[in-house]
């Protein structure tokens, strides 16, 4: 089976993956980079700002395979959120 690396952009800090996943191919690969994406916006969430968040995804043997950009934009309105 393929290994897939997530190389991350995140609020313009960038990570390599030096690990990677064994995945069954390229559909379980975006599977997992929607999941990585979803964590981090959960885990910075509410900032208050404009945050992009990028995963490239590199096979092992082929290199890049894709990418998956997903921005979010957080407007406090009012209420004070517990914790912000």
């Amino acid at each position: 089976m393929p290994r897939y690396f997530f190389d991350m952009l995140i609020c313009g800090n960038a990570s390599r993956d030096p690990e990677g996943l064994v995945l069954d191919d390229d559909r379980a690969a975006r599977a997992a980079a929607g999941g990585i994406l979803h964590d981090l916006a959960l885990a910075t969430l509410p900032s208050g700002r404009h945050q992009v968040f990028v995963a490239t995804v590199r096979e092992y043997r082929r290199g890049p395979v894709f990418r998956t950009t997903m921005t979010i934009e957080t407007e406090l309105l009012g209420a004070t959120i517990s914790g912000a």
